[in-house]
């Protein structure tokens, strides 16, 4: 309700209020306007139009303020526009009329709904812009990713008792998924490159739905069945290079953390979604149900994607363009490098380079070898039972979303309050290996004095390093928006190696040592300390 306003346009001084007792009444605003001493033109009096009461109801956040444009400002009615308003004034009049008379009529059950349904919070997908719909359609895709690669860890028990695979047998064929996933970075971030992430990312969702949906029909044969999870890696490895050179081509660099983050964030929802969902379908339809209801998931995400991107082609590629022109960067759009020769000789003798790829290598160290030893550890360490130790190993993925919705905005933040790129990302990276490594040192520490302090505190330690995805993971779009998969390929390559080396070499320390702190602690404390030197 306006109460009373001031206009000074020239040499006048516009004054106006509102008559009558205020509330929502049919008050009129009067203007009084006062000549200034400055000009000799007659002062008059002007009727407004009157001020109606106005009962708002807003979905969604408030718009941002913004300063008034001239054609906000509304034109003087000519004697058209007059006498219109006055047909409108008149019918209002009359309709008010009937209602005093008739009484209002009663509304109808369905605007009563429909007002119930505004007054929820809702989601519209349709209202996202262009890069928030690819980013969460991306986030989607590894969450599925994550439920496909540890599908297999639960599946296996049943699967060993049914077909008797000795422990051995077991273990090659859960690690023949690594062999894949090493194979295929290079050659992924190369055809992310070449042909746009876009069209990579579905070829990859798609062979690693398909080779885990054939898992139950391979399953007797030993050899098909090592070969189907190699499947399964190579389509989950040329994922992590697609998915960077979206991000790099589509998102501008402020928005950057929050976008990785949210991304590669989304393989711990799919961790824990995987081992929750897992066993259920296995206790109620039995372990082929695993393979064959995952698989089918990750199909039906193929299908949507590219329907997706045929109906929005045109407002995504205009979404796309505006991101390159915002960011002067025209590597941004649309370029995938079809025009010139991959700098191989360059990115090898990169320094900054080969500090990323060092980095990722200690990274991966320590989350592939703590996320593999952990149940066992809980168990013959600390002496719980299975079932406990197979609960607690969900903490890590927790933490580590936990973690991510302050790691992503406070690097988003600082990049916006004009801090150095660089120097967030070494901020970021510097707290995802030194935290860690505090909360190791604690637990080597008090480890024998208080067990239930190593319960909580080393898989806090290890949601800690989720900072790296505002870190390590963010720096191959920095260093290069438009070799982003490429580099991003390189690094994983080299990071792909503790999954086939450091957890055997953790198991045969433990052998020889009969130490878990020797044998899973002070690797991961060196990694993490000579990682933060280097970076």
């Amino acid at each position: 309700k306006v109460e009373k306003c001031e206009m000074r346009v020239g040499a006048r001084s516009t004054m106006a209020w509102r008559e009558g007792a205020g509330g929502s009444g049919g008050g009129r605003m009067r203007n009084r306007v006062m000549a200034s001493t400055s000009t000799s033109r007659p002062t008059w009096t002007h009727p407004c139009t009157p001020l109606p009461s106005l009962t708002v109801r807003w979905r969604g956040p408030l718009p941002a303020p913004r300063l008034l444009r001239r054609s906000d400002v509304p034109k003087r009615r000519g004697f058209g526009g007059r006498v219109r308003a006055r047909l409108d004034e008149d019918r209002a009049e009359a309709e008010a009329e009937a209602n005093r008379v008739t009484g209002p009529s009663p509304p109808s059950r369905s605007s009563g709904e429909d007002d119930l349904r505004a007054s929820l919070p809702s989601f519209d997908f349709s209202e996202l812009s262009g890069r928030y719909q690819v980013i969460l359609g991306i986030a989607i895709a590894f969450v599925i990713c994550n439920m496909d690669r540890v599908n297999i860890s639960v599946a296996v028990i049943p699967m060993a008792e049914d077909y008797g695979w000795t422990p051995t047998q077991a273990g090659l064929i859960q690690s023949a998924f690594f062999y894949g996933y090493l194979l295929a970075q290079l050659p992924g971030g190369w055809l992310a490159n070449k042909f746009g992430g876009e069209k990579v990312l579905p070829f990859g969702v798609f062979l690693w739905s398909a080779a885990t949906f054939a898992v139950p029909f391979l399953a007797g044969d030993v050899g098909p069945l090592y070969l189907s999870r190699a499947a399964v890696g190579l389509g989950e490895g040329i994922s992590p290079p697609a998915a960077v050179d979206i991000i790099a081509r589509r998102v501008p660099v402020n928005e950057r953390s929050r976008a990785t983050t949210f991304v590669f964030g989304s393989m711990h929802a799919g961790t824990i979604s995987g081992l929750l969902v897992a066993p259920l379908l296995i206790r109620v339809l039995g372990w082929p149900s695993v393979f064959v209801a995952f698989g089918a998931v990750g199909v039906v995400w193929c299908i949507w994607f590219e329907r997706f991107f045929s109906l929005n082609r045109e407002r995504l590629d205009e979404d796309l363009q505006a991101v390159g022109a915002a960011a002067g960067d025209s590597s941004t759009v649309g370029d995938n490098g079809d025009n010139g020769r991959v700098p191989w000789g360059a990115i090898a003798s990169s320094t900054p380079m080969r500090a990323l790829t060092y980095i990722h290598f200690c990274n991966n160290w320590a989350q592939y070898s703590i996320l593999a030893w952990l149940p066992t550890f809980y168990k013959d360490e600390l002496g719980m039972e299975l079932h406990e130790a197979a609960q607690l190993a969900l903490l890590p993925a927790l933490a580590g979303i936990a973690v991510s919705f302050v790691a992503a905005p406070l690097a988003d933040n600082l990049v916006e309050r004009g801090v150095g790129v660089t120097r967030v990302r070494k901020l970021m990276q510097s707290v995802a290996f030194a935290a860690p490594a505090a909360c190791m040192l604690a637990c080597l520490l008090r480890g024998e004095e208080s067990p239930h302090l190593v319960t909580w505190l080393l898989p806090l330690g290890i949601g800690f390093q989720a900072f790296s995805l505002a870190g390590l993971y963010c720096n191959h779009q920095d260093i290069s928006p438009k070799y982003a998969s490429i580099l991003s390929g390189a690094t994983h390559l080299v990071a792909s190696l503790p999954g086939v080396f450091g957890v055997p070499f953790t198991g045969w320390l433990l052998d020889h040592t009969g130490s878990w702190s020797f044998s899973l602690f002070v690797p991961c404390l060196f990694f993490y300390l000579t990682g933060i030197g280097v970076y």
